[in-house]
């Protein structure tokens, strides 16, 4: 079990003292400022508990703290305190970042007490992490295994839409990438409820009675329903029941959600689904992303930048974006070369935008020689599920 104790406390006598008491029962380290405790933190951690007094030079207790917690957020955290930093220790509390504070000089007795029950207290959040993660990915691969087995048509298609899924939350800077891939494999998990007649008859573009298409447009909210209830899935399971909701509020379910009030899974869904159907339809990329393009509206148009950007092969981290030539900046770069109605190339691809470049192309769309919107490259925030 993890017993690394690292004390932060910038008056070497209070280290001795506390490392003669602690060194025995605990893997001991000690820094003397909030930076090099958090270079021990990189080098040498995890680490069970960190105790830190407040008041540090250059960077305090609760600021080291708050650091300490994005490297290893279960470490559990105990600051030292004096009377007079009372406010802020209760604060620090209050704002969930602090395990206990113990005030300075701390007894040994209540020092070692206060350090074995937050090593347990470490001990069991991090058991029930490893848990919950054991799980989860064991859940995952049974449902998984489920698919395969029970239609290898619908397993080989959910591989191709993860594959491109995947590469589309990279694009847009997805958070948690993992969810869009999880969701994109388990996405026609209903289809084991489906009668395979009915799933023939999809696999083979043949058209449905209203029943069999009623069966078929549930399998989202089947596949909701066996998700929701296993731990960290539930924004996976909401993400497949919306996979056939459109942009605009049309589609299924038949609520009021549209835009970006639906969950970005669903809509990254959406988007993969249809163009696979296109590819699969004998069309290649190109004139697949024509054929979406006629229903642009059921879309999010940062997920079809996204995908436009990955079939063009532009760098990562950016998207495309569509502007008038009135609407272009200086410092936008251009995502395909500009032409005139005789194809000759006024501007090439990746060009970047200056006030006189754009001042040339306005003087060509009056005389009606090139065709608007221009597509720019457009850099992609990071995106929250």
């Amino acid at each position: 079990m993890n017993s690394k104790i690292l004390l932060v406390d910038d008056e070497e006598n209070i280290i001795s003292a506390y490392k003669r008491v602690l060194h025995r029962k605990f893997e001991f380290f000690a820094a003397q400022n909030g930076h090099e405790a958090l270079s021990i933190l990189r080098e040498n951690g995890p680490f069970a508990v960190i105790i830190s007094d407040y008041r540090m030079p250059e960077m305090d207790g609760i600021q080291f703290l708050n650091q300490a917690r994005l490297f290893f957020p279960d470490t559990v955290r105990i600051m030292l305190t004096g009377q007079a930093d009372m406010q802020a220790a209760i604060d620090a509390i209050n704002q969930g970042n602090i395990f206990r504070f113990l005030n300075k000089p701390c007894p040994s007795d209540l020092l070692l007490d206060t350090l074995n029950t937050a090593v347990e207290q470490y001990r069991l959040v991090h058991a029930e992490r490893e848990l919950l993660d054991q799980t989860l990915k064991g859940s995952i691969k049974i449902l998984i295994d489920i698919i395969s087995i029970a239609n290898p048509s619908a397993f080989n298609q959910a591989g191709r839409i993860r594959s491109l899924a995947r590469k589309l939350a990279i694009r847009l800077k997805v958070e948690s990438i993992w969810e869009v891939e999880i969701a994109a494999l388990l996405s026609q998990i209903g289809y084991i409820t489906i009668p395979m007649q009915i799933l023939k008859k999809v696999e083979s573009g043949e058209a449905l009675n209203s029943d069999e298409e009623s069966i078929f447009l549930n399998h989202p909210q089947t596949a909701r329903k066996l998700l929701q209830n296993i731990p960290r899935l539930e924004g996976i399971a909401e993400g497949i029941a919306y996979q056939f909701k459109l942009y605009n509020g049309g589609g299924l379910p038949a609520d009021t959600k549209k835009g970006k009030a639906i969950p970005l899974i669903s809509r990254i869904l959406k988007l993969t689904h249809d163009f696979e159907h296109h590819l699969k339809s004998g069309l290649n990329a190109a004139q697949s992303i024509d054929q979406l393009q006629i229903n642009s509206d059921y879309y999010d148009p940062e997920v079809f930048a996204a995908l436009e950007a990955e079939m063009m092969n532009i760098e990562e981290g950016f998207v495309l974006g569509y502007v008038s030539v009135s609407e272009l900046l200086p410092g936008m770069i251009l995502a395909e070369d500009i032409k005139d109605q005789n194809g000759i190339v006024l501007i090439p691809r990746l060009y970047v935008i200056s006030d006189i470049l754009k001042m040339r192309l306005l003087n060509y769309v009056l005389l009606g020689s090139i065709k608007e919107p221009i597509k720019i490259l457009q850099v992609i925030k990071n995106t929250v599920l």
